[in-house]
């Protein structure tokens, strides 16, 4: 049940509730205060049950590191519907496959609505290219990993990366299909109660995450983030933008928030006033014109009318960089911090 921990994560690891250090024993992980925490096949599992969970699977995930049911798989833990859950079981007893069967159900949501036509049916891991200049061996946090995208993509352009989700289910499909990324670690954890020692990260980087939380799980979240950067250090996260194009129109449409899974949409203005005062001095940039989450990584895999969308938006980025106020009607939007030591230092 437990599994081993890999060193290099052991020592940056901390108590979520007191930031203590950790110790490895027969059954998991023990702080000096006595709090402990169990490990689900080498992933410590840091979810809190005394807090309001920030989505379902995490409760599930929970569960699971307690007693261990439901592995390899976990299933319960993946947020798909029953009949998903079936068809995961299935094509995993089966084998054969070319990509994770986890993978193959995730992907619809992990990677946007292009590629609704390809969940089950996927023949190869998409991963974008992480907008981040070269890691050449520096420490970076992935918040939200799912199963490992982004944190792939970021230990292939030289990071060292730890991957941070709720689901247990999905960090152990990351687990296994892509064992060889030797760079690449994943925990099991709430974003807004950080499992890390103060000042360990150079980066943190987090793709459709955050449009997903409350406005106070979010602000929690990033002092969180501000807490574990070294000073100095960045963080670049993608956030859905009230004032875009697309975004007005959905806004208009949707009266209410009907679950705690739905976008949030923030301001520009409280974007940058609430990344100042958690993380750093931050800037604004644009992400995706016509919608969320469009990637032209993805230009292979995605529909037709996906693909306008997203030669539309880059399109859009490119005048955005030399006109900057389109990025006022940009639909997604990267807010980059820097946490600094001096307040009022500038990017």
């Amino acid at each position: 049940m437990a599994g081993a921990i890999d060193s290099r994560l052991l020592a940056i690891l901390a108590c979520p509730r007191c930031h203590a250090g950790l110790d490895a024993n027969g059954q998991g992980l023990r702080c000096a205060a006595g709090h402990e925490y169990p490990v689900a096949d080498g992933v410590p599992v840091f979810l809190l049950p005394e807090t309001e969970q920030t989505i379902g699977v995490a409760s599930a995930s929970y569960r699971a590191g307690q007693n261990g049911a439901g592995g390899p798989l976990y299933v319960e833990t993946l947020g798909l519907t029953d009949r998903e859950r079936a068809l995961v079981e299935r094509d995993f007893d089966g084998g054969g496959r070319s990509v994770d069967p986890v993978i193959a159900y995730l992907v619809g949501a992990t990677s946007g609505l292009g590629y609704a036509k390809l969940i089950g049916n996927l023949s190869y891991y998409p991963i974008p290219r992480i907008p981040l200049e070269p890691g050449r061996g520096r420490l970076l946090l992935d918040i939200g990993c799912n199963w490992g995208r982004w944190s792939v993509s970021a230990a292939r352009n030289g990071w060292r990366v730890v991957g941070l989700d709720p689901s247990l289910g999905a960090l152990m499909a990351a687990r296994r299909a892509f064992g060889d990324e030797h760079e690449a670690m994943f925990v099991c954890g709430d974003a807004r109660f950080l499992p890390f020692k103060s000042a360990v990260f150079q980066q943190a980087f987090s793709y459709s995450v955050f449009q997903h939380f409350s406005e106070e799980n979010a602000e929690l979240a990033l002092v969180e983030i501000g807490r574990v950067l070294w000073l100095g250090g960045h963080a670049k996260i993608q956030m859905a933008h009230r004032g875009g194009l697309r975004s007005a129109y959905v806004r208009r449409r949707r009266r209410h928030i009907s679950g705690v899974f739905d976008v949030r949409y923030w301001s520009l203005l409280q974007m940058r006033q609430v990344f100042d005062r958690t993380i750093g001095p931050s800037k604004i940039a644009a992400e995706a014109f016509g919608g969320l989450g469009l990637l032209k990584e993805d230009w292979r895999s995605v529909s037709a009318r996906a693909k306008l969308l997203i030669l539309a938006s880059e399109c859009s980025k490119t005048l955005a960089c030399f006109f900057a106020p389109l990025t006022r009607l940009a639909d997604s939007v990267y807010v980059v911090s820097q946490k600094m030591d001096q307040p009022g230092e500038t990017l």
